[in-house]
């Protein structure tokens, strides 16, 4: 699956704001259920690790509450690491997002869109 693929898979879920645990297991289920490869709490080098890596590098990071400057520089060092080739972010807080970071393409999941 391409990293739009799977961002139109997690748009098209409802998911648990309460708690990135609960978050993150929820987006596991999806992914499971879809068949896409992937490793959870996968490390890209000491001390960083990026909710899920799927296959083909597209990494994908679960924020439920968080600020802004915060999620976008934790995007910037995941950016920089050659296992990720795009990057999904999916999140209840509201954010403008580059096409890009570091010439890797980064997707959007609103969750709070999901909830309404």
């Amino acid at each position: 699956m391409t990293a739009a693929e799977i961002t139109a898979l997690l748009r098209s879920k409802r998911y648990p704001l309460g708690t990135e645990a609960a978050l993150q297991l929820a987006i596991e289920q999806v992914l499971t259920d879809a068949g896409v490869s992937f490793e959870r709490e996968a490390r890209l080098a000491p001390g960083e690790r990026i909710d899920f890596l799927c296959a083909g590098g597209i990494g994908i990071e679960a924020k439920t509450r968080c600020g802004k400057r915060i999620i976008y520089r934790q995007l910037q060092r995941y950016a920089r690491h050659e296992a990720v080739n795009a990057l999904i972010l999916a999140t209840g807080t509201a954010l403008g997002l580059p096409p890009r970071i570091d010439s890797k393409p980064i997707y959007f999941v609103s969750l709070g869109r999901a909830s309404l």
